[in-house]
């Protein structure tokens, strides 16, 4: 599958820009329901649940409408990364009843910097649905499929989530010199699948080293997080430069072999 011609993606970009929810003049951000999950990447089910158990504060409400805040966010996103670790809603309560109370507030702040940081970006397009066909065509189901377990894009109703708009633009460039969208796919695939190898390594000598030093299962408690956070930042500085660098140098080697190889056989073939 090709993208229609004419690059209909950056048609689709400048009518709904890439970029993240900032707040303007110094004010906090607000959200409906909807808005906070899908800055969240979460769903207004798991909202409305959360809200239910006691993990999340209701919203201010304006006439029948609720109104979220970045406090919400910020606790959606400490949630969710709680959550994949393993800890139960009555931990995260216990987390959360520590946080309003003010106990061991650097060590339930310092956590909180671990769990959310994010290191890849955050800016993302949403767009209507129905506009997918105008720049992948009718036939895109399977397509759709591939890019949304990639996490390249995420589908909430009736709108789609591009995750990483700046990937998807170098997918259109190089569709134009006729590589088909399943071919930049597959080399995606492949990358990401090697990435991920290399983040598991390396987070996993953290955490190894972690275990080793303190027990399995701890967590660091004031005192402790600041030197703790900071190692994690080294240790992806490590993983981001070294992978970068490898990278570099790899690409200069083979595609020097690779031109070297092609002149060769050109003018192998002019001699004969």
């Amino acid at each position: 599958m090709r993208f229609k011609t004419g690059s209909p993606f950056r048609r689709v970009v400048d009518v709904y820009p890439v970029g993240r929810r900032a707040a303007e003049g110094g004010r906090s951000v607000e959200y409906r329901i909807d808005d906070l999950a899908r800055e969240a990447k979460t769903t207004t089910r798991n909202v409305r649940a959360y809200q239910e158990r006691g993990l999340l504060p209701p919203p201010t409400l304006r006439g029948r409408v609720g109104i979220y805040d970045d406090d919400h966010l910020t606790r959606l996103k400490v949630i969710d990364a709680l959550l994949q670790r393993g800890f139960t809603s009555a931990h995260i309560a216990d987390f959360f009843s520590g946080w309003e109370q003010g106990k061991d507030l650097g060590e339930i702040l310092g956590l909180q910097e671990i769990v959310t940081r994010k290191w890849s970006s955050e800016e993302t397009t949403t767009i209507p649905l129905e506009l997918i066909a105008e720049f992948l065509g009718d036939d895109n189901d399977t397509i759709v499929a591939r890019l949304t377990a990639a996490k390249l894009i995420r589908i909430d109703g009736d709108q789609c989530e591009i995750l990483d708009p700046a990937l998807l633009e170098v997918f259109v460039d190089l569709s134009q010199y006729g590589f088909t969208l399943e071919q930049l796919l597959d080399q995606h695939e492949l990358t990401a699948s090697k990435m991920n190898a290399i983040a598991e390594s390396m987070v996993g000598c953290v955490t190894d080293h972690l275990a080793e030093q303190h027990g399995p299962g701890w967590l660091p408690k004031s005192g402790e997080i600041a030197e703790t956070t900071e190692m994690f930042e080294k240790m992806r500085s490590l993983a981001m430069t070294s992978a970068q660098a490898e990278l570099a140098r790899a690409l200069d080697r083979v595609q020097e072999k690779a031109l070297d190889e092609y002149l060769s056989q050109t003018l192998a073939r002019q001699n004969e």
